[in-house]
């Protein structure tokens, strides 16, 4: 999902804020990446709290898979997680987020992260997890506030090293929330694509307070997880939702804010399960002093939404980094797909055929020189000519899965490559 947009000059500052690492008098941080066997998890932090937060992330992830079965074959595919030092940091990667918001979840043909303000509660690290979890579950299109009443669900789960797990309990701040301020109308609760459609920071909380008790009334009945499907069936088949509701649960938006209420007032219950323990391996490896510089700018570059993104700004910030860093491939790279979609297209080239020349495995380097030979074989008028380029694009797609295949972008890559001819 992308946030809302901000003026530009704000958008300015914020990547601004990525800069003041370039500058002489500023402490570089240590970034630092630890490989698991599901996820890529970065952090400037202490190795041994970056090492901490990926033990968990895969605990966390056998309950997930316990409970909602092997998934697809897309659950090979990695993902990535970024723990940033604060708010500020966060929106450098994201701008334009609401305040109140620390953590994103997104995906997308260009990447699929979570970015998360490092030192926050583990509720809002397995929140964002079960967005990813949910989606690689399966196709279907839920309504937000199940999406975000199921990430609430989970995001207070507890898995010991021993295999001990339980979930299904409300957060204190949650439970505060639905007890003492004022809910949202349910109408508007069954309605809202996103919690971000809420207009103020109090609004938006008792979104996810409300959404994690619909969410909890339901998963503690069996005929209201039948009438779950079927009602998401119905939305998804075009009906209205608060329509759709009372036609399924035979219930008015007045009915189930009572129904919720008194739930919420009762005892409640949660889930205790026994899952086989995991010992994960965890390889931790320091990045490149340029990652200061160019690491967060570098995803709001792959950013999707074009609103979300003052190129311009990326563009120069970016050419910054790999003045001062010209060997280096993370700041090649973020370079080189900034020219690409704001730039000059033979200076992106430039820049990725420098930085594979010193990192031939750069699987974010060699999709992007796919994804620039894919354009120019789509657009190439002389048959042989496009064969070429085509032929280049595969194999670069062939060498990008050699070195990880893992990476969901790769995968990403090759449906464009597809729909743009190639075979």
């Amino acid at each position: 999902m992308g946030g809302p947009t901000l003026p530009a000059s704000v958008r300015r500052l914020l990547i601004a804020v990525a800069l003041i690492a370039l500058t002489p008098s500023a402490a570089l941080a240590q970034w630092r990446r630890a490989d698991s066997q599901n996820f890529i998890v970065y952090s400037d932090g202490s190795e041994r709290s970056l090492r901490d937060y990926t033990a968990r992330l895969e605990r966390f992830d056998a309950l997930l898979t316990s409970r909602l079965g092997g998934g697809q074959a897309a659950e090979a595919r990695r993902l990535p997680v970024y723990l940033v030092g604060d708010g500020r940091a966060l929106r450098v990667a994201v701008p334009g987020l609401p305040a109140g918001i620390d953590g994103y979840y997104s995906t997308s043909e260009n990447d699929v992260f979570a970015v998360l303000v490092r030192g926050e509660s583990d509720d809002l690290l397995l929140h964002e997890y079960s967005h990813h979890a949910m989606a690689r579950a399966g196709n279907a299109r839920y309504p937000a506030w199940f999406r975000e009443g199921f990430a609430e669900y989970f995001a207070t789960a507890t898995v010991t090293e021993g295999g001990e797990a339980s979930f299904g309990l409300p957060s204190q701040a949650r439970m505060r929330a639905l007890q003492q301020n004022r809910w949202l109308p349910m109408d508007q609760m069954l309605r809202a694509d996103s919690s971000l459609v809420i207009d103020s920071e109090a609004g938006r909380g008792m979104f996810y307070a409300q959404s994690w008790a619909l969410t909890h009334w339901l998963l503690a009945d069996t005929d209201r997880v039948r009438n779950l499907s079927a009602y998401v069936n119905a939305v998804n088949g075009g009906q209205d939702p608060v329509e759709a509701w009372q036609a399924i649960f035979a219930m008015t938006p007045d009915q189930l804010t009572a129904a919720l209420r008194a739930h919420v007032r009762g005892r409640l219950t949660y889930a205790k399960v026994d899952i086989p323990p995991i010992s994960p391996t965890i390889t931790v490896t320091p990045l490149s002093p340029a990652a200061d510089a160019v690491l967060l700018p570098a995803i709001n570059a792959r950013a999707w939404d074009p609103d979300g993104v003052d190129g311009p700004a990326l563009l120069e910030a970016l050419r910054t980094a790999a003045g001062r860093y010209p060997d280096d491939p993370l700041a090649l790279v973020a370079l080189g797909r900034a020219e690409m979609r704001w730039g000059d297209q033979v200076a992106a080239e430039t820049a990725l055929t420098r930085a594979l020349e010193r990192e031939a495995t750069n699987v974010e380097g060699l999709i992007l020189m796919a994804d620039l030979a894919t354009g120019r074989g789509a657009a190439a008028t002389d048959e042989a000519e496009q064969t070429r380029h085509w032929d280049m694009a595969r194999d670069f797609l062939r060498r990008a899965l050699e070195a990880d295949p893992t990476d969901a972008r790769i995968y990403s890559a090759r449906n464009r490559f597809r729909r743009s001819g190639g075979i």
